[in-house]
């Protein structure tokens, strides 16, 4: 091999090869400047402590409407939603606040990395990048937990919003995962189930927000291909029930029976589900068909009820807020007369649905039944 002289590495390179070089230079230089304009790295103005509460969240300005894209296609995948979200813990040592200052959390903040999920970790352990969210969701639903929530992350740009929020980051960069999949759909719903459990945050749009109408906001995060409606539905799914998200109207009810002793009627009542969460049959969010104060005193007319203060359980597996479940259920007795069944939508898991004043009115016949012993 030909050895090359040192004095050949101060050769001028021809002017044409320099302005190449100087132009791909200048490329690196304002790619450079899109990345760190993410809501990841925009994030990192440091928290002030001293920012005030506004006035009103209600006074804030609100954010201007951004145009709205009409959202991917999602994935049919076999996921079985809802699911319980169980985050993998990958603690940072920087960029967060021990303890909320004695705030209670009222907010769940939804952003997006404009990163990788690697990178998005791996800017929330270098302390001068100043930024930290709770939670970060890939773009195949898996789910890592970078503070927790007793701490104060810093994701939201307004530190009194911080101590009062949890911040769930969404992968979304143009290289890993340039779309919202249905998996993160799904594991960011399932999260914020898990969350209004813990913290007793209302999963509604008044508490579950993007980054872009945090007040004093400049960002557009979770931005116009975020499919609100889509994911506040998918949070009914899953969300727990409670006195504030139980709610019912009434549908229907068919005729009162009349029946002789011993012989099985049946009773139908239809409600609509009026609240925050969807009934599902078999899981805690179950609606049911109570007796009023959980008296079990008309028990003798039951067949076959579910327990004695409970005649019915939801027939349909599934009954999303807007949607019908119906209650059916038979009465029989040996004793004759006529009696009043006061009754009760519930939700045992959470709460009574609203008192509408149902009952159903039972007649039993005297002597009809042809059995020996009848009362006469």
């Amino acid at each position: 091999m030909v050895p090359v002289r040192a004095s050949r590495r101060n050769v001028s390179w021809p002017l044409a090869f320099r302005e190449v070089v100087r132009g791909r230079l200048l490329i690196l230089l304002l790619a450079g400047l899109f990345v760190t304009s993410s809501c990841v790295a925009r994030v990192s103005v440091v928290p002030q402590r001293d920012e005030l509460a506004p006035a009103s969240l209600a006074d804030a300005p609100a954010p201007q409407p951004t145009p709205r894209a009409a959202p991917p296609p999602r994935l049919l995948i076999a996921t079985r939603f809802p699911y319980v979200a169980q985050p993998e813990w990958l603690p940072t040592r920087t960029n967060y606040d021990e303890g909320r200052g004695g705030a209670a959390v009222n907010w769940i903040v939804l952003h997006y990395t404009d990163i990788s999920y690697a990178r998005t970790l791996k800017a929330f352990s270098i302390p001068a990048s100043n930024v930290s969210a709770h939670y970060v969701v890939r773009g195949d639903g898996h789910i890592g937990q970078v503070v927790g929530e007793a701490d104060t992350a810093w994701h939201a740009g307004n530190y009194w919003f911080n101590q009062r929020s949890i911040g769930i980051e969404l992968e979304l960069d143009h290289i890993t995962n340039p779309f919202f999949t249905a998996e993160q759909y799904y594991a960011a719903a399932a999260l914020a189930c898990a969350i209004s459990a813990r913290q007793g945050v209302p999963l509604d749009r008044t508490h579950v927000v993007g980054h872009n109408e945090v007040p004093g906001s400049n960002h557009s995060d979770p931005g116009p291909t975020w499919d609100w409606p889509h994911f506040m539905y998918l949070t009914s799914l899953c969300a727990p029930p409670t006195a504030a998200t139980v709610h019912a109207s009434f549908v229907s009810e068919s005729a009162f029976p009349s029946v002789a002793e011993n012989e099985s009627a049946s009773i139908s009542i239809e409600l609509r589900n009026t609240g925050g969460t969807a009934w599902r049959k078999g899981t805690d969010q179950e609606a049911r068909l109570g007796v009023r104060d959980n008296s079990a005193d008309l028990a003798f007319l039951a067949d076959g009820w579910p327990t004695p203060d409970r005649p019915a359980v939801q027939t349909e597996e599934i009954v999303p807020p807007g949607a019908t479940a119906t209650f059916t259920f038979a009465v029989k007795s040996e004793l004759p007369g006529t009696y009043v069944l006061p009754l009760r939508g519930v939700v045992d898991g959470g709460a009574w649905m609203d008192d509408m004043g149902l009952y159903a009115k039972v007649t039993v016949r005297k002597g009809m039944s042809g059995r020996k012993g009848a009362l006469e």
